[in-house]
């Protein structure tokens, strides 16, 4: 794949169908779960980015460990956030046990960074949503109210997991 910068926050070539993937995690429940349902493509040196989902838009995953450790993610985020290039997508494990950290990253994150967060209950679920966003942020073409992907003249209806953040998110990314 290629990258304009070496600093990791530059957009990189994603192909259409693709994912491409931070090589950590190679072999977890989250890459599993999307083999075979999308292209994942695994590649080093992606830091802090741990999916791009296309040339501009990538995923921070925020695992519980991360968010029951404490800070760490922050700079992750902030990175990301003040690159011009990308536009990032704060996905975080919200579960029993990290569920009195989420308003502190939930505030940073979207208050005074001004990213979107998405919380979800797993890994399982993280890569349902995450499939989701990766097949439905290449070609977009709306027509009225409703969201249509594909290629120009081949485009069929999208069925979101979460509809209305899917389609704001959408519109915000590509606008």
């Amino acid at each position: 794949m290629e990258r304009n910068t070496p600093d990791g926050t530059g957009p990189m070539h994603v192909p259409f169908g693709h994912i491409v993937a931070n090589e950590k995690w190679r072999g977890s429940q989250l890459a599993q779960g999307m083999q075979g349902k999308i292209k994942l493509v695994f590649e080093d040196g992606l830091t802090p980015v741990d999916f791009y989902l296309s040339s501009r838009s990538c995923i921070l995953y925020i695992t519980e460990a991360d968010l029951v450790a404490g800070n760490g993610y922050r700079k992750r985020l902030v990175r990301v956030r003040n690159s011009s290039k990308l536009q990032g997508i704060v996905v975080v494990e919200k579960t029993h046990m990290s569920e009195q950290y989420f308003p502190a990253v939930q505030k940073f994150t979207v208050l005074d960074l001004g990213m979107v967060l998405l919380p979800v209950a797993s890994q399982t679920e993280a890569s349902c949503l995450i499939i989701q966003l990766g097949s439905n942020l290449h070609p977009l073409h709306w027509k009225g109210r409703v969201l249509t992907t594909g290629l120009p003249g081949k485009s069929r209806h999208v069925s979101f997991v979460c509809t209305s953040v899917c389609k704001f998110m959408c519109w915000f990314f590509l606008t």
